[in-house]
């Protein structure tokens, strides 16, 4: 589950999910809402991340799939990932196109990504 939070000038993002991994497609996802799907090719890209915490690392995630849209009009449809402490790593697949060129950048303003009770929850801000 995801959902949109109203900020000024910048855009926040709850993440809910079983599993870390799941907050990880619950990122994809709303991102891939954001963007907008291409109707090009297929491709697969390769991602391999590493960052000094879990809350870094979804920045890093995201900070990728803006990057992959930006530089290759790629916007993810789905990924295959295994994470491993703090480092992700895996398979984007996705359709080359035009995404909207919202996002511009992740920010580090109240990142989080934490297990609360049973469920793995993560926030983003997003520079739009």
């Amino acid at each position: 589950m995801y959902r949109f939070v109203e900020h000024t000038a910048e855009l926040e993002l709850e993440f809910e999910a079983g599993t870390p991994e799941g907050v990880f497609e619950e990122a994809r996802r709303a991102f891939e809402e954001l963007a907008g799907t291409g109707g090009g090719e297929i491709v697969e890209r390769p991602v391999a991340l590493d960052a000094r915490d879990l809350p870094a690392l979804l920045a890093a995630w995201l900070d990728e799939l803006v990057f992959l849209a930006d530089t290759e009009g790629l916007v993810a449809e789905s990924a295959t990932l295994a994470l491993e402490g703090t480092r992700l790593s895996g398979t984007v697949r996705g359709r080359r196109g035009e995404p909207r060129p919202l996002v511009k950048g992740v920010t580090l303003h109240r990142l989080r990504f934490a297990q609360e009770n049973a469920v793995w929850c993560g926030r983003v801000v997003l520079d739009v």
